[in-house]
């Protein structure tokens, strides 16, 4: 896999989950080696170990990161989010809480509103939305997240 820059991975990470969350909703089984390889265009062995990471802990603690994103929805359900929204709190929430190499939360946030932007579909309102609940989700949430 060439060298790309985090931005990019980040974005790829959103991307992954999106499908995962599409294809989890149809009782698709996710083929996680095969996924990661089709998307980098490389062997599982090259591909970024970042992304690998990231994607690991979106999954392995999909379950917490919702629940924990969810108790900041104001009444909200996470399941009545839009999917990409889902997977930019999963991923986000992951990177900022779950792996080893720290991710600033201005950077995390910004990085979240930017894919908001991007992949919503709900225009101002989705980056608007995702931007406000990070702002509390990121703030001390290390301990309810991960106890």
């Amino acid at each position: 896999m060439p060298e790309i820059g985090r931005f990019k991975i980040q974005e790829l990470c959103v991307q992954l989950m999106y499908s995962f969350l599409i294809k989890e909703e149809a009782g698709i089984e996710i083929d996680f080696i095969n996924a990661l390889e089709e998307a980098c265009d490389a062997k599982y062995e090259d591909c970024d170990i970042y992304l690998k990471e990231v994607l690991i802990n979106c999954l392995k603690h999909q379950d917490k990161i919702t629940n924990y994103v969810e108790s900041y929805l104001n009444k909200w359900k996470f399941s009545r989010l839009n999917q990409v929204v889902q997977a930019i709190f999963i991923v986000t929430i992951a990177e900022f809480y779950l792996v080893e190499e720290k991710i600033d939360k201005a950077v995390a946030i910004n990085n979240a509103v930017e894919f908001a932007k991007k992949f919503g579909d709900g225009g101002e309102k989705d980056y608007k939305y995702v931007n406000a609940v990070l702002q509390n989700c990121l703030e001390d949430g290390k301990n309810i997240l991960l106890g």
